[in-house]
């Protein structure tokens, strides 16, 4: 018998049910009044027929029990591998903010020594600037921009602004990146800058997690694969500094593929790798 708060309910009911009509036939108005003598009341089929229902129905509410024990462990279960996987991602977040500030704090460190003699301005001036970068950067990691999903009609509100839709969208491109069941949810999705006539505006995602956003760049070139999104291309959320460093290496891998079309070129770690092609 499978646990549920319904079938409890049931069980209660027939129970109290059972328990009225006995205290009836034996005309007492409160279940304690129910002794020996009250039961000497009634002939031996009727009490007979009473026993084999509260008998049937402890049995029910034995097996309802041991039931609700082992729905109990399997919830228990649930609970403690969500907290696993929520520990899991707060120390990534952790880690990744340690990794921003260790760098921010370096490179402040190579200022101040080639700049001793304006420490004092530095120390302020810097670590409010490192502050505020590991802060925009730790956003940042938790944001995913998509291209090239197309927005429909002028007149198709839903298609242009619907969350329910945007939504869809990034779970489709999840199931064709990841594809490992599972699907993370987004706090916000909307798409960035006003309607224009004839251009696509890109989605921003924005997830709780920045393990989240990893997964699925990991596997962006999956949607080439995919006949409903390979035209979609994916991103982290660059600043605007950044943006223009990767448009430059995006020409200059260009340009080398002109060169030499036979290997196979990509961009990682802010430069244009290659490698041959299998």
């Amino acid at each position: 018998m499978d646990f549920s708060v319904d079938l409890l309910h049931t069980v209660q009911k027939d129970i109290e049910s059972e328990i009225l009509k006995l205290m009836k036939a034996v005309s007492v108005s409160s279940p304690s009044d129910i002794n020996q003598s009250s039961l000497s009341k009634l002939n031996e089929a009727p009490l007979q027929n009473f026993l084999i229902s509260i008998v049937s129905l402890y049995d029910k509410n034995v097996n309802l029990c041991k039931s609700a024990a082992v729905k109990c462990d399997q919830l228990q279960t649930e609970q403690i591998e969500l907290q696993k996987k929520l520990i899991d991602s707060q120390n990534n977040q952790i880690k990744s903010v340690q990794k921003t500030v260790q760098s921010e704090m370096k490179s402040w460190a190579d200022v101040a020594r080639k700049n001793a003699t304006q420490s004092k301005v530095l120390t302020t001036k810097t670590v409010k600037e490192a502050v505020r970068a590991v802060n925009e950067e730790e956003e940042r990691s938790r944001n995913l921009i998509i291209y090239g999903v197309s927005e429909g009609e002028e007149d198709d509100w839903n298609n242009i602004y619907s969350t329910e839709m945007l939504n869809e969208v990034v779970k489709s491109v999840h199931e064709a990146t990841v594809a490992d069941g599972s699907f993370p949810n987004a706090d916000n999705v909307y798409r960035l800058g006003k309607k224009v006539p004839d251009k696509i505006r890109p989605i921003k995602v924005e997830f709780r997690s920045s393990s989240d956003v990893d997964a699925i760049l990991k596997h962006a070139y999956k949607l080439k694969a995919n006949s409903e999104l390979k035209s979609v291309y994916l991103s982290p959320d660059r600043t605007k500094e950044q943006r223009s460093a990767h448009s430059k290496l995006v020409i200059q891998m260009k340009e080398m593929i002109t060169r030499d079309s036979s290997k196979h070129y990509f961009i990682r770690d802010n430069k244009v790798n290659c490698v041959d092609k299998r």
